[in-house]
């Protein structure tokens, strides 16, 4: 689908900010005289559920669509929906998310509104309605929202106006976070109000040293956080803003859930889960679940690998592009299609003093060419692996989609147990022809004991 951007190239930084941070100062008083409207704005108008809305963009050829402003032949249309966000900690900026239903929803859009505080009328539950006459549905950074046409450009509903179009009920909802996992994500999930169980951070952030929510000096624009599950060693990762208020907190060192939107980066490359407060981080179980082995490639080197080229010339390298970023990157591709047969093993992985493990990795592929294969074994001696080691398959999930580079996806658990009691390798082994040669990124290897 054709990417909407709200702003163009050159003001591309100032974009960045504005979609995520917020002023520092947000002592703002909630208004206690603001009454909500008890029954629907106009009985004579059109409804359209958020599903509708969104249907109504995604047919279409990836333009935004605009609704007709009302008159005496165009009836109001309207969509109703749940606030799930909130500016009150500035990790959101002049926009509110709302979803179809506080619980179990089954679509949810981002508004744009040049207005800001947003909590202090429409706070986290707030049942709103939306007029959607004037309003255009788009697609930006991969994520569908309501915004102004301004040309072609998608801009922020004026707040001289935001009144008109954002109508304030008098219910305020409990809203009751939607239990996923990370294997769920998809874009039928985009911008809901979503629940992991047994989560944490990665160990590198919070074992050892101490890392902040977005205060690091890398930090730009956003903080990017990697969550690991506990459960299947699937990963996401967490984006706060550098404009947030707790941006300078540590992150928890703890497992537990985490309650947010699921959205997109801003380079719609992979999904990330923004929060409203550190609140929705309830990391209350002590016993981490750390890995006997990872490697997310963020050292910047293979130096827990060892490529070995068997045919061609091209082999197994580091990539700084992976999920989020870095990986193991490999491609028969050199000026047309090359054959290759190159093995990337890992270094021996003590499995000495467990009784059961399992492997779980991320893959994408991109282009054609054969899939790579997986394999695991106790005896290999750094070799030649055509001959050296007893490789036994392995059956993990792979990428399918050719065409981009964003779809990573969880290999799901990989029992390799049969090693248990004895050092153990792992191998991803790659292989093209002259006529097909695909690029293969892995990323987030991890051994686990069960």
């Amino acid at each position: 689908m054709k990417k909407f951007n709200l702003n163009p190239i050159a003001v591309f930084l100032v974009s960045l900010v504005l979609l995520t941070g917020c002023v520092e100062d947000d002592n703002f008083d909630v208004p206690t005289g603001i009454a909500g409207i008890t029954e629907y704005p106009n009985a004579d108008a059109q409804f359209n559920s958020l599903s509708a809305v969104l249907g109504n963009f995604g047919t279409g050829n990836g333009d935004p669509v605009t609704y007709e402003e009302a008159s005496t032949t165009v009836t109001e249309k309207y969509t109703e929906g749940y606030v799930v966000s909130s500016d009150e900690g500035g990790n959101f900026y002049k926009q509110l998310v709302i979803q179809d239903a506080p619980e179990n929803p089954t679509a949810a859009i981002v508004v744009q509104v040049d207005k800001n505080p947003m909590f202090t009328q429409y706070e986290f539950g707030r049942k709103v309605y939306i007029k959607l006459n004037g309003l255009s549905v788009g697609e930006s950074n991969g994520v569908i929202q309501l915004g102004r046409l301004e040309g072609d450009e998608l801009e922020r509903i004026p707040s001289t106006v935001v009144v008109q179009h954002v109508l304030r009920s008098a219910e305020v909802a409990t809203i009751v976070a939607k239990e996923v996992s990370i294997s769920d994500f998809s874009d039928a999930l985009e911008s809901q109000y979503i629940r992991l169980n047994n989560m944490q951070f990665n160990s590198n952030l919070v074992i050892g040293n101490t890392t902040t929510f977005a205060s690091e000096p890398n930090d730009s624009f956003d903080g990017e956080r990697t969550l690991e599950s506990c459960d299947t060693g699937g990963s996401v990762v967490l984006s706060t803003s550098t404009f947030s208020d707790f941006k300078g907190l540590n992150l928890p060192a703890n497992r537990g859930s985490i309650e947010g939107v699921l959205t997109r980066d801003y380079f719609d490359d992979f999904y990330t889960i923004y929060i409203n407060s550190p609140e929705a981080l309830n990391f209350d179980n002590a016993l981490r679940c750390d890995p006997l082995f990872e490697d997310d490639f963020s050292a910047g080197n293979l130096n827990k690998w060892t490529p070995y080229n068997v045919t061609g010339t091209q082999e197994w390298y580091y990539n700084s592009f992976g999920n989020p970023s870095d990986s193991a990157t490999m491609s028969g591709f050199s000026g047309g299609a090359q054959l290759n047969e190159d093995w990337l093993i890992s270094l021996p992985i003590d499995l000495s003093s467990v009784p059961s493990a399992f492997l779980t990795f991320q893959t994408v592929k991109r282009y054609d060419g054969n899939d790579i294969e997986v394999f695991y074994a106790t005896d290999y001696a750094g070799g030649d692996p055509t001959t050296d080691g007893t490789w036994v398959a392995l059956s993990p999930t792979l990428d399918t989609n050719t065409g981009s580079w964003s779809s990573w996806t969880d290999s799901g658990l990989l029992d390799v147990s049969a090693a248990a009691g004895s050092n153990l390798f792992i191998a991803f082994k790659y292989t093209s022809t002259a006529a097909s040669a695909a690029t293969w990124e892995v990323d987030n290897v991890k051994i686990s004991a069960e």
